[in-house]
Protein backbone atom coordinates (compact mmCIF):
# COMPACT_ATOMS: atom_id res chain seq x y z
CA UNK A 1 0.00 0.00 0.00
CA UNK A 2 3.08 2.20 0.71
CA UNK A 3 1.08 4.69 3.32
CA UNK A 4 1.97 7.02 5.90
CA UNK A 5 -0.54 6.10 9.35
CA UNK A 6 -0.49 9.13 11.54
CA UNK A 7 -1.79 8.35 14.71
CA UNK A 8 -3.44 10.91 16.33
CA UNK A 9 -5.32 11.76 19.74
CA UNK A 10 -5.89 15.53 20.22
CA UNK A 11 -3.90 17.91 21.79
CA UNK A 12 -0.27 20.15 20.49
CA UNK A 13 1.41 16.96 19.68
CA UNK A 14 -1.23 15.62 17.31
CA UNK A 15 -1.78 18.88 15.55
CA UNK A 16 2.06 19.19 14.84
CA UNK A 17 2.13 15.21 14.02
CA UNK A 18 -0.82 16.01 11.36
CA UNK A 19 0.79 19.02 9.89
CA UNK A 20 4.57 16.66 9.47
CA UNK A 21 2.55 14.07 8.14
CA UNK A 22 0.47 15.91 5.59
CA UNK A 23 4.17 17.55 4.11
CA UNK A 24 6.03 13.94 4.11
CA UNK A 25 2.99 11.95 2.24
CA UNK A 26 3.18 15.26 -0.39
CA UNK A 27 6.89 15.14 -0.23
CA UNK A 28 7.10 11.08 -0.50
CA UNK A 29 3.98 10.54 -2.82
CA UNK A 30 2.34 8.48 -0.30
CA UNK A 31 -1.25 7.68 0.92
CA UNK A 32 -1.95 9.39 4.13
CA UNK A 33 -4.05 7.62 6.88
CA UNK A 34 -5.30 9.67 10.22
CA UNK A 35 -5.86 6.54 12.53
CA UNK A 36 -7.70 7.41 16.17
CA UNK A 37 -7.84 4.65 18.49
CA UNK A 38 -10.44 5.36 21.54
CA UNK A 39 -8.41 3.42 24.35
CA UNK A 40 -11.08 0.15 25.64
CA UNK A 41 -9.21 0.51 28.88
CA UNK A 42 -11.55 3.30 29.57
CA UNK A 43 -14.48 1.75 28.91
CA UNK A 44 -13.61 -1.03 30.60
CA UNK A 45 -13.00 1.07 33.88
CA UNK A 46 -17.14 2.48 34.22
CA UNK A 47 -19.97 1.10 35.35
CA UNK A 48 -21.12 -2.08 32.89
CA UNK A 49 -24.53 -0.02 32.12
CA UNK A 50 -22.62 2.89 30.91
CA UNK A 51 -20.16 1.22 28.80
CA UNK A 52 -22.36 1.17 25.70
CA UNK A 53 -22.78 5.57 26.24
CA UNK A 54 -18.85 5.80 26.62
CA UNK A 55 -17.58 3.70 23.66
CA UNK A 56 -19.78 5.78 21.52
CA UNK A 57 -18.70 8.90 22.60
CA UNK A 58 -14.71 7.89 22.46
CA UNK A 59 -15.74 7.05 18.96
CA UNK A 60 -17.97 10.40 18.92
CA UNK A 61 -14.93 12.43 19.70
CA UNK A 62 -12.04 9.75 17.70
CA UNK A 63 -13.99 11.09 14.57
CA UNK A 64 -14.18 14.80 15.28
CA UNK A 65 -10.19 14.80 15.60
CA UNK A 66 -9.98 12.67 12.41
CA UNK A 67 -12.41 15.63 10.68
CA UNK A 68 -10.37 18.16 12.22
CA UNK A 69 -7.30 16.57 10.38
CA UNK A 70 -9.03 15.96 7.01
CA UNK A 71 -9.93 19.89 7.45
CA UNK A 72 -5.83 20.65 7.76
CA UNK A 73 -5.41 18.16 5.02
CA UNK A 74 -7.64 19.47 2.57
CA UNK A 75 -6.12 23.05 3.25
CA UNK A 76 -2.73 21.72 1.73
CA UNK A 77 -4.24 20.00 -0.89
CA UNK A 78 -3.50 16.48 0.45
CA UNK A 79 -6.26 13.52 0.32
CA UNK A 80 -6.78 11.27 3.14
CA UNK A 81 -8.43 8.29 4.80
CA UNK A 82 -9.98 8.66 8.20
CA UNK A 83 -9.94 5.35 10.69
CA UNK A 84 -11.18 4.85 14.13
CA UNK A 85 -10.61 1.75 16.42
CA UNK A 86 -11.78 1.01 19.89
CA UNK A 87 -9.54 -1.37 21.54
CA UNK A 88 -6.05 -1.42 23.40
CA UNK A 89 -4.16 1.57 21.93
CA UNK A 90 -0.62 -0.07 20.89
CA UNK A 91 -2.10 -3.19 19.87
CA UNK A 92 -4.66 -1.41 17.79
CA UNK A 93 -1.71 0.49 16.02
CA UNK A 94 0.27 -2.75 15.15
CA UNK A 95 -2.70 -4.47 13.78
CA UNK A 96 -3.53 -1.61 12.08
CA UNK A 97 -0.21 -1.17 10.71
CA UNK A 98 -0.03 -5.33 9.62
CA UNK A 99 -3.37 -4.69 7.87
CA UNK A 100 -2.71 -1.40 6.14
CA UNK A 101 0.88 -2.64 4.97
CA UNK A 102 2.18 0.71 6.15
CA UNK A 103 5.02 1.93 5.59
CA UNK A 104 5.95 4.78 8.41
CA UNK A 105 3.96 5.53 11.67
CA UNK A 106 4.12 9.18 12.58
CA UNK A 107 3.21 9.70 16.77
CA UNK A 108 3.17 13.21 18.00
CA UNK A 109 4.98 13.56 21.36
CA UNK A 110 3.71 16.22 24.05
CA UNK A 111 4.80 19.16 24.60
CA UNK A 112 8.17 19.01 27.20
CA UNK A 113 8.86 16.02 26.65
CA UNK A 114 12.78 14.81 26.08
CA UNK A 115 14.31 14.98 22.84
CA UNK A 116 17.90 13.97 23.78
CA UNK A 117 18.13 10.34 22.86
CA UNK A 118 16.24 7.84 21.23
CA UNK A 119 14.08 6.08 24.14
CA UNK A 120 14.83 8.61 26.75
CA UNK A 121 10.50 9.01 27.31
CA UNK A 122 7.45 7.52 27.23
CA UNK A 123 6.61 8.38 23.88
CA UNK A 124 10.11 7.07 22.61
CA UNK A 125 9.80 4.24 24.28
CA UNK A 126 6.09 3.71 22.81
CA UNK A 127 7.83 4.41 19.23
CA UNK A 128 10.51 1.61 19.66
CA UNK A 129 7.88 -1.09 21.08
CA UNK A 130 5.89 -0.61 17.66
CA UNK A 131 8.66 -0.52 15.51
CA UNK A 132 9.83 -3.72 17.10
CA UNK A 133 6.63 -5.60 17.37
CA UNK A 134 5.17 -4.78 13.19
CA UNK A 135 9.03 -3.77 11.57
CA UNK A 136 7.43 -0.24 10.50
CA UNK A 137 9.64 2.63 10.49
CA UNK A 138 7.92 4.68 13.45
CA UNK A 139 8.99 8.74 14.03
CA UNK A 140 8.44 11.21 16.81
CA UNK A 141 7.19 14.33 15.89
CA UNK A 142 7.50 16.92 18.63
CA UNK A 143 5.38 20.21 18.73
CA UNK A 144 8.58 22.36 19.02
CA UNK A 145 10.07 20.90 15.72
CA UNK A 146 6.84 22.25 13.56
CA UNK A 147 7.64 25.71 12.37
CA UNK A 148 4.39 26.23 10.46
CA UNK A 149 2.01 24.77 13.86
CA UNK A 150 1.51 28.17 14.49
CA UNK A 151 0.67 29.66 11.52
CA UNK A 152 -2.50 31.68 11.78
CA UNK A 153 -4.81 32.86 9.01
CA UNK A 154 -4.10 35.50 7.52
CA UNK A 155 -6.53 38.85 9.41
CA UNK A 156 -9.11 39.91 7.56
CA UNK A 157 -8.39 43.99 6.51
CA UNK A 158 -11.37 45.86 6.33
CA UNK A 159 -11.18 48.74 3.90
CA UNK A 160 -14.32 51.35 4.91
Amino acid sequence: MNSIVCATRGGEGSRAVQLAAIDRAKQMGKKLVFLFVADSHVVERVDESLQTAVRGELIWMGNVMLQIAKLRAGARHTQVQLVVRVGDFEEDICRFLHESKADLLLLGAPRGTSATVFGDDAIEKFAQSIQAATNVNVEVIRPEAVKHLTTAPAPINHHD
